[in-house]
């Protein structure tokens, strides 16, 4: 099989609330993005921008654009209900620092944006496909490092959090000895939210990792 084609991803329940088939109907044109040529005009008024992978019904990432209105935000999510529940809150806060992206993340990192063009990535709990034969299809491969590092001016970040340890070494093992990221396990930062999905993760004794990497 091809690599092209194994998904990190697995869609889940599509019902959409009327809430986020409403947001989706009236603001996909508004507020998603499907020309990424030119990010900095599309977040001119923030210092930096910063791509967000699997961002889920968007309860973190809504909590940091508040929090950080300097910080542009791009996104990138496939779950419909997801995407219709962040829209509505763009328009509700009016967060004028975030852009959605309906798009495969891998794709979008590769091809779809140009080189060096943002300030970091975040890829906050993504699927751990706990399966040993489902593991080729774990978002954090070495063909993701390189396209992170592909996007990623020098200087910036990849910000990684996982809640499950087999996850968390995977990460380690598959970054180890890249030269062009330097880091390691950190503390949860206080800008990244503890998500109601992160709480039921710790109450089941799920041990959460935080990784920060400078890009070089």
């Amino acid at each position: 099989m091809d690599d092209n084609s194994i998904r990190s991803f697995k869609r889940r329940g599509s019902r959409v609330t009327p809430r986020q088939g409403d947001a989706r109907n009236r603001l996909m044109d508004q507020f998603t993005l499907a020309d990424f040529s030119n990010l900095r005009g599309e977040f001119e008024s923030c210092e930096q921008i910063v791509i967000e992978i699997g961002t889920g019904m968007g309860e973190a990432t809504r909590e940091m654009a508040l929090a950080n209105p300097n910080i542009g935000i791009l996104a990138v999510e496939v779950h419909r209900p997801g995407i219709g529940s962040l829209l509505a809150d763009i328009e509700e806060l009016e967060l004028s620092n975030v852009r959605v992206a309906e798009v495969d993340a891998i794709s979008l990192l590769e091809d779809g944006l140009p080189e060096k063009c943002v300030d970091g990535v975040r890829l906050y709990f993504p699927d751990p496909w706990p399966k040993t034969k489902h593991h080729k299809r774990r978002i954090f491969q070495k063909r993701f490092l390189d396209a992170v590092s592909r996007v990623v001016a020098p200087g910036g970040f990849l910000h990684v959090a996982t809640d499950w340890i087999n996850y968390a070494n995977w990460m380690e093992e598959m970054i180890e000895g890249d030269i062009r990221f330097v880091g390691g396990k950190i503390q949860r930062p206080d800008f990244r939210p503890l998500t109601k999905f992160e709480k039921q993760g710790i109450a089941k004794g799920h041990v959460v990792t935080d990784f920060w990497w400078k890009v070089v």
